[in-house]
């Protein structure tokens, strides 16, 4: 299910995915964010399109904003196409 919700008061699209195991969100959002990136090592994660992305590091405490709920977790930056955030149940 997607869903509009905010980062910083910015406007992104929110991929609510029973499967995921983590919280993702786009590199591109990151950077647009300047948001802080911790070093981890590198990892990757299988899409549901079977593809497999690589991604390192985390972005800790991102407060994420949907329908005034305020939910603070770690996320994991990657490419995700046309999805900003992509919230697991973790």
């Amino acid at each position: 299910m997607k869903v509009r919700g905010e980062i910083a008061d910015r406007e992104v699209i929110v991929l609510i995915d029973s499967g995921a195991t983590h919280n993702f969100i786009s590199n591109q959002i990151v950077e647009l964010l300047g948001m802080e990136l911790m070093d981890t090592g590198g990892y990757g994660v299988m899409m549901g399109t079977g593809k497999v992305e690589m991604g390192r590091g985390v972005c800790r405490g991102v407060v994420l904003k949907i329908q005034g709920i305020h939910v603070k977790e770690d996320f994991l930056p990657l490419e995700l196409g046309s999805t900003d955030v992509i919230l697991g149940m973790k």
